[in-house]
């Protein structure tokens, strides 16, 4: 199972294309099915549908093929090279935009799509290097028209809603120049900071104070997680501080409130190759999918490792000559619940593959007491969502 969010107070999930909605008690009912689009043929489903993901997945290790997001009572859905929406809580779905043809196998990023002042933005992830990403805006999820294009940038990883001001903000990546970090004004990006690997992020999380973000860099032997206060956002020369540092590329980010604390938590990914927009020679600096949590009541300063897991191994990992057949890596997926916690879902891990796990409030708020989140075994409790 893959994580994807809260739906209206409901754990959302998927296994390929199937729609999973938590029911009463422990389990998650299948209440629907992304189809097929016209022409999508054998390699959407090698993708996306088993049995025949499962023949690819058994040599590369699970990769991530859906998007799902809660937008008010609409589902938006991607996957491929396609997005789709449901306004029946997932149980039938129809394709509404074609995106990019080098797009990633999940369409876009679970970061790249955000709601602001009653529309909804999302960011396009082209991969082969020569296509311009766009931002999306759509009334409804149906009908979608361009903002702006971002030239000179490889892809965008992150469209968010600071929760505070209501600004859109935008990262994008992966080369130095491509590096940014900034906000859409009037419908054009304007770069807060930008550069160099510093400034490149996935997703960011906001405070009433500053903006946080860890870096993905995999050739970067340690990723610092930086903190921005808001009176440097308009400012010639931002400098960000250096509050953490973790030894793996930080991809999601998901905020809470406990007990009048503001927490920031950043999950980690094992990558399993280099970075082909990086230097012609580096080293691989990434060691497991991890997720890591501080407060307000520290500054940010105090981090916790809440749970750490190593990659899934497979043939791959064994044989790869020349990188000719692809590697999966191994992430952690995040969703808040206000009324119960974070929800954190290891995926393509040697451990827990595909389960949903709860770090409850209560969790948390030990934290803040004793620098403990476990329970007596080691482990996070789980939550058996689906």
């Amino acid at each position: 199972m893959k994580l994807q969010t809260i739906h209206n107070g409901r754990v959302l999930a998927t296994a390929g294309r199937s729609i999973y909605l938590e029911g009463e008690g422990d389990g998650a009912t299948n209440v629907g099915r992304l189809p097929a689009p016209a022409g999508s043929g054998i390699d959407f489903r090698l993708k996306t549908t088993p049995p025949f993901r499962s023949l690819v997945t058994t040599l590369t290790g699970r990769f991530p093929a859906v998007n799902v997001w809660s937008v008010g009572e609409t589902l938006l859905a991607s996957a491929d090279r396609w997005l789709f929406r449901s306004t029946d809580d997932g149980r039938t779905w129809s394709v509404v935009r074609t995106l990019p043809a080098s797009s990633a196998p999940m369409g876009v990023l679970p970061s790249a799509v955000c709601v602001a002042d009653g529309s909804i933005y999302l960011g396009e992830y082209p991969l082969d290097g020569r296509t311009t990403p766009r931002i999306l805006e759509s009334d409804d999820g149906a009908e979608w028209s361009t903002v702006t294009a971002l030239d000179g940038v490889r892809h965008v990883h992150a469209v968010q809603t600071d929760p505070y001001t209501g600004d859109i903000w935008v990262t994008t990546g992966d080369a130095d120049a491509e590096c940014r970090i900034g906000r859409l004004r009037d419908g054009q990006f304007e770069a807060v900071g930008s550069g160099d690997q510093s400034w490149r992020a996935v997703e960011l999380a906001f405070t009433p104070s500053s903006v946080l973000w860890g870096v993905d860099s995999v050739y970067e032997a340690t990723k610092p997680i930086q903190k921005l206060s808001r009176n440097q956002f308009d400012a010639a020369d931002p400098r960000p501080e250096t509050v953490h540092e973790v030894s793996s590329s930080v991809y999601y980010a998901e905020t809470l409130r406990v007990d009048g604390d503001r927490w920031v938590l950043f999950s980690t990914s094992k990558e399993a190759g280099t970075d082909s927009t990086g230097p012609d020679s580096q080293t691989v600096h990434s060691d497991r999918a991890a997720v890591v949590a501080a407060s307000s009541a520290s500054e940010f300063t105090d981090w916790h490792e809440l749970a750490a897991y190593r990659k899934r191994t497979t043939p791959v990992d064994r044989w790869n000559p020349g990188s000719a057949v692809p590697m999966a890596n191994a992430y952690v997926f995040l969703a808040a619940d206000p009324s119960r916690g974070v929800l954190l879902n290891p995926y393509n891990t040697d451990r827990d593959d595909g389960t949903i796990q709860l770090v409850p409030h209560r969790q948390l708020s030990k934290l803040t007491r004793d620098s403990s989140a476990r329970d007596s075994s080691g482990r996070l409790p789980s939550f058996q969502a689906v």
